[in-house]
């Protein structure tokens, strides 16, 4: 059982594939970039035409597709050419699906729930509603924050008058919500939502309290969106524009009286906005902003291709080509796929899940306060030997990286090992942290430490690359065991 500080449904994707590639994220980078340009891709481009397609027709969904495929290209040339690194090397890349993260799957996700949520808006489409509850349970499962776009929904199906699906979606989310709750309890022992406290009574007793704590997840900082409205206005072609444009979109879907999936799309984009948005993590100059906010983009991006329709007299020239086009109803087999897919197996696999023997065989390290769970390769053979007044290291370089790679020589000072493991009360998966501070960075697998010893030292070698392949950048995906300073 892994540490699980983020959502079940992304380990449990990684884990069957590092059977085959290795345990980095190097190594499981390929296969997953396969499956997200090869398989969620095209769901994600038939996902954004069903939903445009519904709110009018099959032309809109056309231009709607088209905006999705060719809109991370297409904005580069609006932001400042001093932000052009951080958008096309950084976020992009983020957008089209090429890492191993679980933002672009997460977005996929939320979009292929919001198509099932427009579609059981018609009569008789319950299945609809109970595969939308499931996918977005699934998104959850992968980022928990994706919740948000339940938000949509919860305001949609009041206003399409559809009870009863609105009811199956709820029904068909909730068990995700209890598997991600069990998720966490396994692996930390406590649900974080959920804060542990002495709350300390005038008799004296100190019984253990619980308390909601949401102030971690919520930040309704306005001066920090004041800030982020600042930095869009300096990095970017025009702030307005991009600030109105969902508003128009907005007016356009209820001009054409597609009231429910005008309140799906304002909910869905406004939860993200509101929590996403205003939270101190999200920034436009760090480039965070864009990466948070991902799933809510599609909601955005379909307001924005629906602003044609404010032209006046568009729709009624249009007439019957405003109508959705006709679609099958999803069938029982694949509601069943679905719930399998997304609940049966990851249920069974987080049931059947034991602790490590092992759980120093990933660690965290510590780099600038931002704690990275990283792999122990034993392909990594490290040695050390006394040479002079120094100690000389060698080490194998492992992999095979896929990569051009870096190296990183960690020193712990002192005797006894590196690593301190710890885990909260009822928690069953171990956090181990690496204790070693990095001395050097090299090119080469060899390094002499000239440094003066008192009273031993650990050593390991970190492996790392980057996309601008400087050694100085990048973060360490691999550690070597540790070994010990020649006497």
């Amino acid at each position: 059982l892994p540490p699980t500080e983020v959502g079940y449904l992304w380990p449990l994707v990684q884990a069957p594939l590092t059977w085959f590639t290795g345990a980095t994220f190097v190594q499981v980078l390929p296969p997953l970039v396969v499956l997200n340009v090869l398989v969620l891709g095209p769901v994600a481009v038939l996902s954004v035409y069903g939903i445009a397609a519904h709110i009018g027709g099959r032309l809109l969904g056309y231009w709607a597709a088209t905006l999705w495929v060719i809109a991370p290209f297409a904005a580069i040339p609006m932001f400042t050419d001093r932000y052009h690194e951080k958008w096309i090397d950084q976020f992009v890349p983020q957008a089209l699906g090429l890492t191993a993260m679980p933002d672009f799957p997460s977005m996929v996700l939320v979009l292929a729930a919001a198509f099932f949520v427009v579609r059981s808006f018609e009569r008789d489409r319950l299945p609809e509603a109970i595969l939308a509850g499931l996918l977005a349970g699934a998104a959850g499962g992968l980022k928990p924050p994706n919740y948000l776009f339940v938000a949509g929904a919860v305001l949609a199906y009041p206003v399409a008058r559809r009870w009863r699906e609105g009811a199956a979606f709820v029904l068909a989310l909730v068990p995700s919500l209890i598997l991600l709750a069990f998720w966490k309890w396994s692996g930390l022992g406590q649900l974080p939502v959920l804060a542990l406290e002495q709350a300390r009574l005038a008799a004296g007793t100190a019984p253990v309290a619980l308390e909601l704590d949401l102030d971690r997840y919520l930040e309704l900082d306005l001066e920090h969106w004041r800030n982020e409205m600042g930095g869009l206005r300096e990095f970017f072609w025009s702030a307005r524009v991009a600030q109105w444009a969902p508003f128009a979109g907005l007016l356009a879907v209820l001009r054409v009286r597609r009231y429910p999936i005008a309140a799906l799309l304002a909910g869905w984009l406004g939860a993200f906005i509101l929590v996403k948005g205003f939270s101190t993590r999200a920034s436009i100059e760090a480039n965070t902003f864009w990466r948070l906010l991902m799933p809510a983009w599609p909601a955005y991006l379909l307001l924005f291709a629906s602003i044609p329709l404010l032209v006046p007299t568009l729709a009624r020239r249009l007439g019957e080509r405003l109508r959705p086009p006709a679609a099958r109803a999803v069938s029982r087999r694949a509601v069943i796929a679905a719930f399998m897919l997304t609940l049966a197996i990851p249920a069974v696999a987080i049931a059947a899940s034991s602790p490590t023997d092992s759980p120093e065989r990933a660690v965290y390290q510590d780099d600038v306060g931002n704690f990275i769970l990283t792999a122990v390769d034993d392909g990594v053979e490290l040695s050390v030997r006394r040479a002079g007044s120094g100690q000389e290291l060698t080490w194998t370089t492992g992999g095979p990286w896929r990569a051009d790679v870096s190296y990183r020589v960690y020193r712990t000072a002192g005797p006894g090992p590196d690593v301190e493991c710890e885990g909260s009360d009822g928690a069953r998966a171990q956090y181990c942290y690496v204790r070693s501070a990095p001395i050097a960075t090299t090119r080469e697998p060899r390094f002499v430490d000239t440094a003066p010893l008192a009273g031993g030292a650990t050593y390991r070698i970190g492996i790392a690359t980057n996309w601008a392949d400087d050694p100085a950048q990048g973060d360490v995906f691999a550690l070597s065991p540790p070994a010990p300073a020649a006497p």
